[in-house]
């Protein structure tokens, strides 16, 4: 099965409808800087580091089209 990568606009669409509570900046951001993201979700959501990491992998695993970078 191939997967289109998506564009930064659909990608941040997905991931506000997720998680709602971040911000235009902590998407846009965090689709460059995957550690970054997950500081911010862990502080706009109250959790803890763990749960962010598995709820990002159950959300890349729903989007396999949706690519954050790993720097």
């Amino acid at each position: 099965m191939s997967h289109t990568k998506l564009s930064t606009e659909q990608a941040a669409s997905h991931v506000k409808a997720e998680w709602s509570d971040l911000t235009d900046e902590d998407v846009h951001h965090g689709l460059r800087h995957r550690e970054t993201f997950l500081d911010r979700l862990c502080h706009r959501h109250h959790l803890g580091m763990d749960e962010a990491e598995d709820q990002l992998k159950a959300f890349e695993k729903k989007n396999p089209g949706l690519v954050f970078e790993r720097y």
